[in-house]
């Protein structure tokens, strides 16, 4: 007796199809699904926000901290007192310092941070540090230090007393860690590609948020994003954000295309949120062809809003340019210069943006310009 194939009843048979579709539906509806809960995001219009003070008087104000309820920011036009600290709550000016020239004391090429410890001016160029302290007395105090001179850092972070994370876009390795008396190279390149402009090319800014021990990363020249986690000097890439680049290389330098989105212009971090700020291409526009560098006007007016996931989940459009913004990370306060009509120092509490009387806008994640 031969063998052959069951053949099952008509009834069961169309059973059978009916259920495969049912169960290969769901499938593909909760992927659907899946993606849209990541890909949706919500564009904030109105969100409300609080003037520090109008009174920022500089053509081009630089780096801004903050620190217990400080705001410091540097006047790079100035060579005398130009640090000023900013009491966030009344507006007032407590305190400045800081002088260019060629004095023991006074810097060359100073470079802000803050860390828990106070607020520090460090100049890898002189080596020189001083660290600015204010005491329950309003009274501020200084301790003057020296560092190891080093021509390869462009931005430096403390974390505590004895830990420095330095920025070394041209060097060997992307950061620099240095604690307890040794240091250690470490951090990955945007890009694998060894070229003779990385100085240029991986310039960015960096922040680290010490409750999170997360340090992040983002690139000015392209879009990139990256979070690291820091155990002693070691530091352990977490995540990375980043789009494709159209770029060539010429005589060993990497050349993006002309047309090429740039990176984020700034970085602040929060408690519970990384905040870069960025053009939103679908509110602004492009960046008007030919435009100088130096017309404020051409600002981006956007903050985006990531999770400390890399999830970019809000865009804020506000009414005006922004130049600088920096970060509590004890709160969700983010501090900014604006442009509206002069420069003035804002705060916006962005854990608002979840208040129902806020306004949104839902769209794709790829209907926004950002790099997701």
């Amino acid at each position: 007796m031969g063998l052959g194939l069951y053949q099952f009843p008509k009834e069961e048979k169309e059973f059978m199809q009916r259920l495969f579709f049912i169960v290969i539906a769901g499938i593909l509806m909760s992927g659907c699904a899946s993606e849209k809960k990541k890909q949706e995001l919500e564009r904030v219009s109105n969100i409300a926000y609080t003037t520090i003070t109008d009174s920022i008087y500089s053509s081009m104000p630089g780096k801004i901290t903050a620190l217990n309820g400080r705001v410091y920011w540097h006047d790079v036009t100035e060579a005398d007192n130009f640090i000023h600290v900013v009491d966030a709550s009344s507006g007032k000016e407590v305190y400045s310092f800081g002088n260019m020239g060629d004095g023991p004391n006074d810097f060359a090429m100073p470079i802000p941070s803050v860390s828990t410890e106070g607020f520090y001016l460090s100049d890898l160029q002189k080596g020189i540090e001083h660290l600015f302290v204010f005491g329950e007395d309003g009274a501020c105090h200084v301790d003057r230090g020296s560092l190891e001179k080093n021509s390869e850092v462009t931005r430096m972070l403390h974390v505590g007393k004895s830990t420095i994370i330095a920025l070394t876009p041209g060097a060997e390795n992307l950061f620099k860690v240095s604690c307890n008396g040794t240091t250690q190279a470490g951090g990955k390149f945007p890009l694998s590609e060894k070229v003779g402009n990385a100085f240029y090319l991986y310039q960015g800014n960096i922040d680290y948020n010490a409750n999170r021990n997360r340090l992040v990363y983002s690139s000015m020249s392209f879009p990139y994003l990256a979070t690291y986690s820091l155990d002693g000097c070691k530091l352990s890439l977490d995540k990375e954000l980043s789009e494709k680049i159209d770029y060539t290389v010429q005589d060993g330098n990497l050349v993006t295309a002309k047309d090429s989105k740039r990176g984020a212009m700034e970085l602040a971090l929060t408690k519970n949120h990384i905040v870069t700020l960025d053009r939103d291409v679908v509110v602004e526009g492009e960046k008007p062809k030919g435009a100088s560098p130096r017309d404020p006007s051409t600002l981006p007016h956007s903050l985006f809003i990531y999770d400390y996931e890399l999830n970019l989940t809000h865009i804020l459009n506000m009414q005006f340019p922004i130049l600088r913004i920096c970060g509590d990370s004890q709160g969700d306060v983010v501090y900014a210069i604006v442009l509206s009509p002069e420069y003035k120092l804002i705060q916006i509490n962005i854990s608002s943006i979840n208040d129902s009387t806020v306004s949104y806008t839902h769209l794709r994640a790829h209907e926004t310009g950002a790099y997701l």
